[in-house]
């Protein structure tokens, strides 16, 4: 018997307020918790655990564990060679300290009144081939050094970043949620990758914004991590090297007497 369409929807939207409670407020690998879910949605909308045949060996009714194989396969086969990409990307750049040296970069470029600018220009970039949590661990360092050589609570820098880096994540390939959105669609991934850029770039202006205009007051930080920052060390040589050298150049010479 198959349900009404309305029924099929409110079973819908109800997996996903499942699977967001599952993964957000219970802390479940994301992974478990979507087969779980699908699971789940696949009794409450009446499919049987796996395929029905008829006589003649025909599929008359397709199984939950046959749709979930089937839907995670026909993704993947799309997505993991992407995905596999990016991720040695991003840990090419980890390891080759071109965050560091990005980030470095633009602030000799903009100066030193516009590092935050800088850093979310820097984010921007980075985020396109690294994964958001891996992507901002790695800016992390580099925003506290940043922020010790400017005086400026640390959050003045790593809201903006957050924020950029996290719609990139989302919107821009290779990242899986937007590749295995087109390929579901059947959409050019070129165009889908021109167009998600072409709205990340206004929405890093408007991040940095944002970031700004909230942090008109100052935040406290957790103890954790204010002790962390504190604690951190002025032996970034590239940051801290890209401020000063920008500091430097900006200042007015002074003629020795």
């Amino acid at each position: 018997m198959t349900l009404p369409l309305p029924a099929l929807i409110a079973i819908g939207i109800a997996g996903l307020a499942l699977l967001l409670l599952l993964i957000i407020r219970f802390k479940m690998q994301a992974f478990y918790a979507l087969i779980l879910v699908s699971i789940v949605v696949g009794l409450a909308a009446g499919l049987p655990m796996t395929n029905i045949t008829a006589d003649d060996g025909t599929v008359e009714r397709l199984g939950i564990i046959q749709a979930i194989i089937a839907g995670v396969g026909g993704t993947l086969g799309s997505v993991a060679v992407l995905v596999a990409l990016g991720s040695m990307l991003g840990k090419i750049i980890e390891l080759s300290g071109g965050a560091d040296s990005l980030a470095g970069k633009f602030t000799k470029w903009l100066g030193p009144k516009r590092v935050g600018i800088a850093l979310v220009i820097a984010a921007a970039i980075l985020a396109i081939p690294v994964f958001f949590d891996a992507g901002f661990i790695i800016l992390v360092p580099i925003i506290f050094a940043f922020s010790k050589v400017a005086g400026l609570n640390p959050i003045k820098f790593g809201l903006p970043v957050a924020g950029i880096m996290l719609a990139v994540h989302v919107a821009v390939p290779p990242h899986p949620g937007i590749v295995g959105g087109a390929t579901i669609l059947g959409a050019d991934i070129g165009w889908v990758t021109i167009f998600a850029l072409l709205v990340s770039i206004p929405l890093a202006a408007l991040s940095f914004w944002v970031g700004k205009l909230i942090n008109r007051r100052e935040f406290a930080m957790i103890e954790a991590t204010k002790e962390m920052f504190e604690n951190f060390g002025d032996d970034q040589p590239s940051a801290n090297a890209g401020l000063r050298d920008a500091r430097r150049r900006r200042a007015p010479s002074r003629c020795s007497a």
